[in-house]
């Protein structure tokens, strides 16, 4: 125990202060006692100060000793509340037990101080510790689940990098063989796909992937896409959809969406190995249908997506983990462990809420549910990339990208369909370099991640210098704020990473011809 406590008595009596202090100093318990009487004085002193013990009387100037024990729960709640008093009752001292009083003793009984002192700092001592391997245990966890998700992350990138690399050690091997070289080059285009989904997937689970969503009649688009994924399962499998009709509308992302029907489609389908039925149905539900595991609701009604199966089904260890990316149970190279957690990621992201019920042997059931907003706000639809059949031109275009072997590739990209090209690799180079060809740029594309000051940021000050300057941005990781940010620069287009030389090409063409036409009409 420490040498001294430190002690807070809300105590009008001077005399009865230190008739406490020296009680619990002459038995083991010495002390710094900070004594105050007023309101406002055990306000300031909670607020500032840091106590081991809290002693209050009941019957105080200006207010009492239940007001007391709520500021003392408000602003330490963790602080043993002892009440020393000589007018409490039973019923009220039995109340204040209720309310949080860790004890009580009678000043005409101070022989029950030291023994209820001892039992509260030792009650506190306890659950300080517990807090602490509690603590320790999240901690734990944390680490172990980033020691999953980097292992997978690991194994999946470096088989991608191994297949990337590989691939391209043979390109000069068969440089005269040019069909081997468009094979080589298709296997390391795929492969890069392979990485961006599982980016994508990461993203979700993080609800760091900014998607679009807008008012959703959920039976017909589920209606189209089950239709669709019908004709990818095997004939061993049943897939079913059951939908409520008139249903109210929901804002969803329909991409994500899409992401969120494949992956628990197959799910079941693993899970069903000699085959089987899925049922895929719609409802709606009351805040009060959903499942009290749940978080707290952030709507009166919703409207309920539901996949079962009558598949093999999850063990109660399994599925305490069936969020955690990378946790997989199936065999390595079937499965990157994303399906789930990219499940919990997006729904989360669209304000929904997930509850698994499983058991061995009787299948699984997955329930999402979709808040339904009280009115519809539609969000702005992102910038499409329409295609142009005449992709070159000859207008002059600044690049500014950080990274060199993109900011070539874009080059080498624009240059070879006939663009004049300026590039940057920051901002300060990229202002130096349209002071210089402020007349001819007509375009400026640029990467939002630059070093010290981001894309947005330059298409201002730009924009200042040649106010109808058409912008294309371009990111790895377009998070909301970026969206949101984008918008009111009133950039004509914005590119996500990874992008290809069609993705560059087709937005270019689509803005620089735009801005033409905006001009003649002007």
């Amino acid at each position: 125990m420490k040498t001294k406590l430190q002690i807070l008595h809300i105590e009008d009596s001077a005399e009865d202060s230190e008739l406490v202090t020296r009680i619990l100093s002459d038995n083991g318990f010495p002390g710094d006692v900070t004594r105050v009487e007023t309101r406002s004085e055990v306000f300031d002193a909670m607020e500032n100060g840091r106590f081991d013990l809290i002693l209050s009387d009941f019957r105080l100037p200006g207010f009492d000793g239940m007001r007391a024990l709520e500021i003392a729960h408000a602003l330490k709640p963790e602080t043993p509340f002892i009440f020393v008093s000589g007018t409490i009752g039973e019923e009220t001292a039995i109340e204040s037990l209720r309310n949080g009083a860790t004890d009580y003793v009678l000043k005409d009984r101070l022989t029950r101080l030291v023994p209820a002192v001892k039992r509260a700092l030792a009650e506190a001592e306890e659950r300080a510790m517990c807090r602490q391997l509690q603590q320790r245990l999240r901690e734990a966890g944390r680490l172990e689940a980033i020691s999953t998700l980097s292992n997978g992350i690991a194994h999946d990138f470096n088989n991608i990098l191994t297949i990337i690399l590989g691939h391209a050690s043979l390109l000069p091997m068969e440089q005269g063989n040019a069909q081997r070289v468009q094979e080589i080059s298709r296997t390391i285009s795929d492969a890069a796909c392979r990485g961006s989904e599982i980016v994508q997937q990461l993203l979700a689970f993080a609800r760091k992937s900014d998607g679009h969503v807008a008012p959703t009649d959920l039976n017909r688009y589920i209606h189209a896409h089950l239709n669709a994924l019908k004709e990818k399962l095997p004939d061993r499998v049943d897939l079913v959809f059951e939908p409520m009709p008139n249903l109210p509308k929901v804002l969803i992302d329909a991409h994500q969406l899409d992401r969120i029907l494949d992956n628990l489609v197959a799910n079941s389908v693993d899970a069903m190995a000699n085959g089987g039925r899925i049922v895929v149905s719609t409802s709606t539900a009351t805040a009060g249908d959903v499942p009290e595991l749940l978080p707290e609701f952030a709507a009166e009604h919703y409207v309920c997506l539901r996949v079962e199966d009558n598949g093999r089904g999850i063990d109660a260890d399994t599925r305490q983990h069936v969020f955690e990316p990378f946790f997989t149970t199936k065999e390595r190279g079937r499965g990157t462990g994303l399906g789930l957690p990219v499940v919990y990621g997006l729904m989360q992201a669209h304000h929904g809420y997930v509850d698994v019920k499983s058991e061995i042997g009787r299948g699984t059931s997955i329930s999402l549910y979709f808040p339904v907003p009280n009115s519809i706000n539609i969000p702005p639809a992102p910038l499409s990339h329409q295609a142009d059949p005449a992709l070159s031109g000859t207008e002059t275009i600044l690049i500014v990208e950080d990274e060199a072997d993109v900011r070539f590739f874009l080059e080498t990209v624009l240059r070879t369909h006939n663009y004049a090209v300026h590039s940057a690799a920051d901002v300060e180079e990229a202002i130096e370099v349209f002071t210089h060809h402020r007349d001819e740029i007509s375009l400026v594309f640029s990467d939002v991640g630059l070093p010290k000051v981001d894309g947005i940021s330059l298409g201002l000050k730009l924009r200042e210098l040649k106010p109808h300057l058409p912008i294309v941005l371009a990111s790895g990781y377009p998070t909301k704020d970026f969206r949101e940010r984008i918008n009111q620069l009133g950039a004509q287009a914005f590119l996500p990473k990874p992008y290809n030389t069609q993705d560059i090409l087709r937005t270019v063409r689509r803005v620089l011809t735009e801005a033409t036409r905006l001009h003649l009409s002007a």
